[in-house]
């Protein structure tokens, strides 16, 4: 489970804070992912993300990888 590791971690995590970097805060990424705030600052804190929003949360940092070429 993720909720006993330490905080940024675990891939899940990283990946949920590149893509805050990316968004620039936690209500854009919130909006882009389409969940609420409470909900994203779980996962941002070690509970469990679900793969479709792991996914997601890679796509969002894979574009922000793209707009800096």
């Amino acid at each position: 489970m993720l909720g006993s590791t330490p905080l940024g971690s675990t891939p899940q995590t990283r990946t949920l804070n590149r893509a805050l970097e990316r968004c620039g805060g936690e209500i854009a990424l919130a909006k882009a992912l389409e969940v609420t705030i409470e909900v994203l600052s779980g996962w941002l804190t070690g509970d469990d993300v679900p793969p479709k929003m792991y996914l997601s949360a890679l796509d969002i940092v894979a574009m922000g990888a793209l707009r800096l070429r």
